[in-house]
């Protein structure tokens, strides 16, 4: 009986590769990648020759919109609140020509965005929400805390042009809070651990952040109401 046992499936050969397996796999990944890359160009070259491009645009847009969990409807924002306490004002910092405020805003239901507002001492030129890498805090992209170069701040560069700026805080990738203390913790990066959860029920961490900024931009157009000017976003990288 033991000469007649299977010691494979039919079909399959035993594996004896002793290269790291999760290396291969990465790499294979890769090439499926890249290779999927070169077809989708061939493909959107041939969907620009057909189709009505704004059309094209649209659709691309709300399928992107769904990809990335970016769905939920934005609660209407009017203002930014000041995060302060009586011992912590809001103004942390002013600037050539500006004061530097922390904020928060309302996105939707248990759901917000935080980080840092530069106010031009006189009307805005512009609204600009400025993001920075995920692992940059809005300290840095001003200026108040090392770790950015100054020719790389570009967020306290246009306060001082007059823009009206807003940081939004991202999830960094360290893993300080990846876990319940005293129960268990995991080396999972914040924004794997967020994404991990997130993309069960359709979400995606990307889709959340877009969400903070969108509702930035929801904010500007009501400031422009009052006074028009041209918003933007602007991005490391």
């Amino acid at each position: 009986f033991a000469d007649r046992a299977q010691t494979s499936l039919p079909g399959t050969q035993p594996l004896t590769i002793e290269a790291d397996l999760a290396t291969k796999m990465v790499d294979g990944i890769h090439v499926f990648l890249d290779r999927k890359v070169q077809e989708v160009q061939k493909e959107r070259e041939q969907l620009w020759d057909r189709a009505d491009r704004s059309q094209l645009v649209t659709e691309s847009r709300q399928r992107f919109r769904k990809l990335i969990g970016a769905v939920d409807r934005r609660v209407p924002i009017k203002t930014l609140e000041l995060v302060e306490t009586t011992s912590s004002p809001a103004q942390i910092a002013t600037g050539r020509g500006f004061k530097v405020l922390r904020v928060r805003w309302p996105v939707f239901d248990g759901v917000h965005g935080e980080g840092l507002l530069l106010q031009p001492d006189g009307p805005p030129a512009a609204r600009i929400v400025a993001i920075p890498d995920a692992d940059w805090t809005p300290e840095m992209l001003v200026g108040l805390t090392p770790g950015v170069a100054p020719a790389a701040q570009f967020a306290r560069r246009l306060a001082e042009s007059g823009c009206q700026v807003v940081i939004p805080t991202l999830i960094d990738r360290s893993d300080t809070w990846s876990g319940i203390p005293g129960i268990r913790m995991t080396n999972q990066p914040h924004r794997e651990f967020l994404y991990r959860m997130s993309f069960e029920i359709g979400r995606h961490i990307i889709g959340y952040e877009v969400q903070k900024v969108l509702a930035v931009i929801d904010w500007f157009e009501q400031e422009n109401e009052a006074r028009q000017v041209l918003t933007g976003v602007m991005g490391y990288g």
